[in-house]
């Protein structure tokens, strides 16, 4: 999984929350987290702005942890 999802569910931001953040609507952050959008590098610098992280960590994988499911 990405740390994007790992980070939106540490913080309790539903995509919802994310989409109004980024100006990037839900559907398309939650394909970006399940991979099955590229995340164009305008959309990589607003999430990474939104969550105050930068790029290479907030895109980079991490290991899949069932407890933080939806």
């Amino acid at each position: 999984m990405l740390r994007l999802r790992q980070e939106r569910l540490r913080r309790r931001w539903s995509l919802l929350d994310v989409a109004i953040r980024t100006h990037i609507e839900s559907t398309n952050v939650s394909k970006i987290e399940r991979g099955l959008l590229p995340a164009y590098p305008g959309w990589r610098q607003r999430l990474a702005a939104a969550f105050n992280m930068p790029e290479e960590v907030l895109f980079e994988e991490v290991p899949d942890d069932e407890r933080e499911r939806d």
